[in-house]
């Protein structure tokens, strides 16, 4: 906001308080048009429209070193040129490390600043041949370029392509909708941890698909068929109910962890599991997504969202057809407040979209 507010003060100083809220408008319009077109998950901010603003400011004054070079006048002094350079680097640098970077927003906020930019200067350059012919007896003919409107039109033309874009809809946008729908509708409180312990009885007991062993066993089986994806979501869930205490002692003990720790290493580099450890795999008749839906289903109507997200993610990696898996998992992640691992899901799923598209 304090960009916004010194940037925009600049504007309003130079073009007025209308052409400002003009600006800001079109600018946050378009850069969140270009957003919704190009980047998989949903963000909605005014960080397009300081960017509009800067990129606006950058063309009058270039402008104004052009109009003053003719007439010979003084300039402003005002420099632009490192503050867009500067912010530009900063967005950039953010954006490797964060998920609040989006690159899209900002480049449609800029393209609508620099066509608002020159609408304005084609504006003014028009008026100073006018008073400039009149000063000189002559007369102008105004050309196509000439007419301020054009760039409004393009401005226009800019939001429809990127509108084109949006509307022609991808298989991950379907995904987050319907996951936002969903959890809307999901009155389910998101559990604590601590309380995790409560639920032995119903989750370790009760029901075999969610108990630790067994759903250790399954992430070995599994990485023992070198299906890597799936195992590793399972032992990041096993480590998460060990750091919390689940099942203890039977489950959570130091060598389970170290079990799982390298285990999930292993994966990690796709390579196999030690000898000894194979030999003790209980074997699965069949593989399928059930393996990590059932249990996911239930630790998601406990309201532990964490570990049915990374369950349905794992489902997902072993059905990629299954588009309901994408759906659960985006919900859960959503509920459980986790926008990176909802970037991850949706990311999968381009992926997914088009290695389908190259196999036809």
């Amino acid at each position: 906001m304090f960009g916004f507010w010194s940037v925009g003060r600049i504007f309003e100083y130079i073009a007025g308080s209308k052409n400002l809220i003009i600006l800001y408008f079109i600018a946050g319009i378009t850069g969140n048009i270009c957003s919704f077109a190009f980047i998989p998950s949903t963000s909605v901010g005014a960080s397009s429209s300081l960017f509009g603003i800067l990129f606006c400011l950058y063309v009058i004054q270039k402008y104004e070193e052009k109009i003053s070079a003719q007439l010979k006048h003084q300039r402003t002094g005002m420099q632009l040129g490192n503050i867009i350079l500067i912010n530009i680097i900063l967005n950039i640098g953010f954006g490797i490390f964060s998920t609040i970077f989006d690159w899209a927003a900002h480049l449609g906020g800029s393209i609508a600043g620099i066509l608002f930019g020159f609408a304005l200067t084609t504006k003014h350059n028009w008026n100073l041949k006018i008073i400039l012919s009149e000063k000189n007896n002559s007369i102008v003919k105004k050309k196509f370029f000439d007419n301020y409107y054009i760039y409004f039109i393009a401005i226009f033309v800019v939001d429809i392509l990127f509108l084109l874009s949006f509307f022609n809809i991808k298989n991950y946008q379907i995904v987050y909708g319907e996951a936002l729908k969903k959890a809307a509708k999901n009155n389910t409180t998101y559990l604590r941890y601590s309380d995790l312990s409560q639920y032995e009885f119903i989750l370790a007991i009760q029901n075999k698909e969610t108990n630790p062993q067994n759903i250790l066993q399954d992430a070995l089986f599994l990485h023992d068929k070198n299906i890597f994806f799936s195992a590793i979501k399972i032992y990041e869930v096993l480590l998460l109910m060990i750091e919390n205490n689940f099942y203890s002692p039977k489950f959570s003990n130091p060598e389970n962890k170290r079990l799982i720790t390298e285990s999930l290493n292993l994966a990690k580099s796709k390579k196999p599991l030690p000898k000894e450890l194979v030999e003790k795999i209980s074997n699965i008749s069949k593989i399928t997504s059930d393996i990590c839906s059932k249990p996911a289903a239930l630790f998601m109507t406990l309201g532990y969202f964490d570990i049915s997200g990374s369950l349905y993610e794992c489902a997902l990696g072993l059905d990629l057809s299954e588009n309901t898996f994408a759906v659960k998992s985006v919900e859960s992640f959503y509920l459980a407040n986790d926008k990176n691992k909802i970037n991850e899901i949706l990311s999968l799923v381009v992926h997914i979209e088009d290695e389908a598209k190259k196999q036809k």
